[in-house]
């Protein structure tokens, strides 16, 4: 048993007391015995949840340089960031004996500023690089209570939980990263600060501010490829003191914000803030915004949920003008380069969904990730619709009015595919063509890039693409500097990309760069609104019963494509507006006599089925969660098509 001294047992009956409302003791260890609500909840997590002694004897754990790399690795890029204003803060309270301590959201010290001369005190006193200091670990602490709380605060000598730490002072204040979660703790610590607990309200101070510049630094830093509004309550300074940072993509959609926006519940009813769009928020676009800050003056905004006025500037991308998306050549804001517009415009979600249930459950997901920057994977037959689905995703989301380009990867010989995607200057090679040609990659810029039969992307381009996604910038041939680029994509295949990764055909690093939500559209025979989608390709036209039954009979192996073709046709032939038989062509009216063949077949919704089960291990369940349809119908499938677990295979 640990003998304790009349000081140890003072405070831990001190803790005791303040958690289960007991008398405490008499004597004073502070002008102020009484610690703060804040104070006394943390004890309270430290004896009821963590189950921590307060008079536990032993130094803080301090990790070695090895065990250190592993936590600092992460944090490279925001200690870089970071490195000039710890050292500034360092420079304010060092003369006062003061540490200064950079710590990751776990509470280990990743970046440390202290006098050396004391470095073995402080070493001692866990003030030191790779200690840990998790409120799970060493009790109620500046660094482990503010990952708790999230907020500023002072823990002040008698107010830490370990008796060992009663002579300490931490001041502390958290550092958020552009999605708002927590990136690490700035603290700056004493070993023998005055009593009075006011004296800290200076370092305070300059702790939130300290803070507050390294997380706008970082934000600033991870939002380069994207536009940043900066938001002020006042207009005199609004274009030198920023309350606010927001960052948004091409179409206005918010993808970050540092803290000071996220607190000024710009929505209103304090619901998320990414995700959202500056038109939801103010009710004007991205490019009503670039036209008015052309006058060089912050722009009044009001917000629509509170009736607040703020005061905003505008700063492009890296390597991007002031320009609105209107200022761009009309060739730019074609749908789909190479081909004509829809006249009446492409399908809407909710069209294409029908009264399929899987269709409407892929529909449901697409809408839940609109706007976030998500990379969506088609999977499906040939001919299922996946360029029109790809389309409907485009006009649905915030980038609606901006360029949908798509390329059919299997169409383009694979010497050329380069330079159709990222685009080549004059001269770049024998037979370029005069001025040079802008990629598909470019023309896409502020809307969608749609890489149809992604799986036959020869490997060169698939490394030229994925430093693309990664970087946010394009270096086409013959070019001397990259140029920035803003755009969602949108990829389909009716192969396994799973097993092109397996025979090393498709790089495993840009399969899960672009598969972030996967859509499996159902073959048409399959799906439950056949009879709906025949009559809506037979409008205005109407179809007799005998030849609907022929119609819904048809295995469909070219799916919506072949299905669209043959009523196109129909219609032609019919008489009076009425499809009859004789208007349908043989392979609708004359199957061929071998189903049980088609039974084994098509591979692309075997290799679909096949790859889902592989990815689940086999588990029937998950994998019908993922394709939205019931496990019966799962397992019917898999008995049509001859699927086998591995597990089987021996048996």
């Amino acid at each position: 048993m640990v003998r304790l001294h009349a000081p140890e047992r003072e405070h831990v009956d001190l803790i005791v007391a303040s958690v289960t409302g007991g008398a405490a003791s008499a004597s004073d260890h502070d002008q102020d015995t009484q610690p703060p609500d804040l104070i006394r909840r943390s004890w309270a997590r430290c004896l009821n949840s963590h189950r921590l002694d307060p008079a536990r004897p032993g130094r803080p754990v301090v990790l070695t340089q090895n065990e250190l790399g592993g936590f600092r690795e992460p944090m490279e890029e925001f200690i870089g960031i970071a490195t000039a204003e710890l050292r500034r803060l360092y420079a304010q309270v060092a003369g006062s004996d003061y540490v200064v301590i950079l710590t990751d959201a776990n509470g280990v010290a990743v970046d440390y500023l202290g006098q050396a001369s004391f470095e073995q005190e402080l070493k001692q006193a866990g003030l030191y690089l790779g200690s840990i200091w998790a409120e799970a670990q060493e009790g109620t602490n500046g660094v482990g209570t503010c990952i708790a709380t999230r907020e500023p605060l002072i823990v002040h000598r008698h107010e830490h939980f370990r008796a060992l730490h009663t002579g300490l002072t931490c001041t502390v204040a958290p550092i958020f990263d552009p999605a708002g979660a927590l990136l690490g703790v700035l603290d700056v610590s004493n070993m023998s600060a005055p009593t009075d607990r006011r004296s800290q309200m200076l370092a305070l101070e300059l702790v939130k501010r300290s803070a507050r510049l390294m997380e706008d630094g970082y934000f600033l830093t991870r939002s380069r490829r994207c536009w940043i509004v900066g938001i002020s309550a006042g207009r005199e300074l609004a274009d030198l003191v920023i309350d606010g940072l927001l960052a948004v993509d091409g179409g206005g959609t918010i993808l970050g914000a540092n803290q000071t926006a996220l607190r000024a519940d710009l929505t209103g009813d304090g619901s998320p803030l990414i995700g959202r769009s500056l038109y939801d928020l103010f009710g004007l676009t991205l490019d009503s915004l670039i036209g008015r800050q052309r006058t060089g003056m912050p722009q009044a905004l009001r917000c629509l949920a509170t009736g607040g006025t703020w005061y905003a500037t505008l700063r492009p991308p890296a390597g991007r003008a002031l320009r609105p998306a209107t200022d761009r050549p009309r060739q730019q804001m074609a749908v789909s380069q190479g081909k004509p517009e829809n006249p009446t415009g492409p399908l809407d979600l909710d069209r294409l969904a029908g009264a399929d249930p899987v269709m409407i459950g892929n529909v449901q997901r697409v809408r839940r990730v609109l706007g976030k920057g998500i990379g969506i994977m088609i999977l499906g037959e040939t001919g299922t619709g996946k360029e029109a689905v790809a389309q409907a995703i485009h006009h649905a989301g915030p980038r609606s009015a901006r360029p949908f380009v798509g390329i059919n990867c299997a169409a383009i010989p694979e010497t050329l595919i380069e330079s159709e995607l990222f685009g080549y200057v004059d001269g770049a090679f024998t037979g370029a063509r005069r001025g040079g040609v802008r990629g598909k990659v470019q023309l896409a810029d502020g809307g969608t890039l749609f890489l149809d039969e992604i799986g036959d992307m020869p490997l060169m381009a698939q490394t030229r693409l994925l430093r693309v996604l990664a970087e946010r910038e394009i270096l086409p041939l013959g070019h001397d500097r990259p140029i920035a680029v803003d755009l969602d994509v949108i990829c389909a295949t009716h192969q396994d990309l799973q097993q092109l990764v397996a025979e090393g055909r498709f790089r495993e690093d840009l399969y899960y760069r672009l598969n972030n939500l996967s859509l499996t559209l159902p073959p048409l025979r399959d799906r439950t609104d056949k009879a709906d989608l025949i009559r809506s390709f037979c409008a205005p036209a109407r179809i007799d019963p005998p030849a609907l039954a022929a119609l819904l009979a048809c295995r469909w192996p070219g799916n919506i494509r072949q299905l669209q073709n043959v009523m196109r046709v129909a219609r032609a032939l019919s008489d009076d507006g009425v499809i009859r038989l004789a208007d349908l062509p043989p392979e609708v009216t004359k199957p061929t006599e071998t189903p049980h063949r088609h039974e084994t077949l098509p591979a692309g919704e075997a290799g679909i089925l096949l790859s889902v089960l592989r990815r689940h291990q086999w588990c029937v369940t998950h994998a019908a969660e993922e394709l939205h349809i019931s496990r019966s119908t799962l397992h019917r499938k898999i008995n049509r098509y001859g699927l086998v677990s591995p597990a089987h295979m021996d048996g």
